[in-house]
C-alpha cells in the first residue's frame, strides 16, 4: 500500500511512469466540517500535500477556499476565520418551518437564504465571475447530484466553469436552498449521490488518496420511534451503502484509500455552529494520530528482509540439522 511519498506504478520507463495523483477526499457533514480544517492542519504540518480536491457539500466549501487562497497554514487561518464569520453572521440553516413553507406556499420566494449565502462567500472571495481557471491551488473537483438527468455531476473538468454556482449546487439542501439551475440542468447537494466522493477522486485520476470523512452514523438501535428518526436512519443506511461500494471500487482497482473517520462526541443539528473550534481541535488530533500509524507502518515497511539466499541457506542448515537429528536417534535405536 503506498504512503504518498515517491509513489508511482511500475513501470520500467521513468518517461512513461503515469502522474502520481494524491488525492484530498473531503466528505459532507454540516458543521462537523471544522473537523476537515484541523485534519488539513496536520497533513500541512507533516508536509503531505494533495495534487487534487474532491469535495462534496461542506466539504466542497472547503476545498474550494484552498483551491482559491491556495495550500498553506495562512489559507487555513483564513478559513477558521470565514468559519468564525460564519457563525456570527448566523449563516447556518435557519428555521426549518418558515424555510419548508417559502418552498411549498406558491408566488413566495424561498431564494432569501440562497442570496445570503451567495454574497457571504463573494465578501471572501469567491466571487460571482471566479473560474476554475483562476484557481491557484491544487486541482478541485465538486461532486453534485444532477437531478434533471437522474445522475452524478463533477464540476472542475470545464475550466470555464464558475466556482461559486458549482460550491453552491453541491451544498443546496431543500427547502433551504432550492436546486440550483446551471445551463439545462437542475443540481442538487453532492451527498445525494456521493456523500464521500471516492468514486469520483478515482474518475479525475487519483492514484492514492486520503479520506477525510465526517460521516456519522447513529449507534445500532431496533428501536426507531417517530418519522424523522425512521427517515434518518434510512438516508444513512443508503450512505453507508453508497461509501462500501466505492471504497470496495478502489480496492478492486489497487487504489490506495487512507480513511479518516472524523467523529465528534455528540451529533450536531446542520444550524449548530457553536462547536467550530472544538470541532478543529478534535479533527486535528484525529489526524495527527493517523498519521502516527501510518509512519509506524511505513518504518515496519522499510524494515530489512532477510534475502531469499540468507534464506535459503537457512533452509539448507535447518534441513541438514534434521537430519543430524534424525541420525543421532537411529544411532541410538541402533545401539
Amino acid at each position: 500500500m503506498p504512503l504518498f511519498a515517491n509513489y508511482h506504478p511500475n513501470n520500467d520507463h521513468e518517461d512513461e511512469k503515469p502522474a502520481r495523483k494524491l488525492a484530498f477526499v473531503l466528505s459532507g457533514g454540516g458543521p462537523r466540517g471544522a473537523m476537515q480544517v484541523g485534519a488539513l492542519r496536520a497533513l500541512m504540518e507533516e508536509g503531505v500535500v494533495p495534487d487534487i480536491l474532491v469535495g462534496t457539500s461542506i466539504g466542497a466549501v472547503n476545498s474550494v477556499y484552498l483551491a482559491r487562497y491556495g495550500y498553506s497554514l495562512e489559507t487555513l487561518d483564513y478559513i477558521i476565520d470565514v468559519w468564525d464569520s460564519s457563525a456570527r453572521g448566523n449563516m447556518a440553516f435557519g428555521d426549518f418551518v418558515q424555510a419548508a413553507l417559502r418552498t411549498l406556499l406558491p408566488g413566495v420566494s424561498n431564494n432569501s437564504y440562497l442570496e445570503q449565502v451567495r454574497a457571504f462567500h463573494s465578501r471572501h472571495g469567491i466571487t460571482p465571475d471566479l473560474r476554475f481557471k483562476d484557481l491557484t491551488g491544487p486541482e478541485l473537483y465538486i461532486v453534485t447530484a444532477d437531478i434533471s438527468n437522474h445522475k452524478i455531476a463533477i464540476f472542475g473538468e470545464d475550466p470555464e466553469g464558475f466556482v461559486l454556482e458549482s460550491m453552491l449546487a453541491s451544498v443546496a439542501i431543500p427547502p433551504w436552498i432550492p436546486p440550483i439551475k446551471i445551463n439545462d440542468s437542475l443540481y442538487l447537494d453532492g451527498g445525494a449521490v456521493s456523500d464521500v466522493p471516492i468514486e469520483p477522486a478515482i474518475r479525475m485520476g487519483a492514484t492514492e488518496m486520503i479520506v477525510l470523512d465526517l460521516f456519522h452514523p447513529p449507534p445500532p438501535t431496533n428501536k426507531i420511534q417517530g418519522v424523522k428518526p425512521l427517515m434518518d436512519r434510512v438516508i444513512t443506511t443508503m450512505e453507508a451503502r453508497h461509501l462500501e461500494l466505492e471504497k470496495t471500487l478502489a480496492e478492486l482497482k489497487g487504489i490506495p484509500v487512507h480513511h479518516w473517520l472524523l467523529r465528534y462526541h455528540i451529533d450536531i443539528p446542520l444550524w449548530d455552529m457553536s462547536h467550530t473550534h472544538n470541532l478543529i481541535h478534535v479533527g486535528y488530533e484525529t489526524a495527527k494520530t493517523y498519521l502516527a500509524e501510518m509512519e509506524q507502518e511505513k518504518a515496519a515497511r522499510a524494515a530489512p528482509e532477510t534475502p531469499s539466499s540468507q534464506r535459503l541457506a537457512s533452509s539448507l542448515r535447518w534441513g541438514a540439522l534434521q537430519e543430524r537429528i534424525r541420525a543421532l536417534f537411529s544411532d541410538d535405536r541402533a545401539t
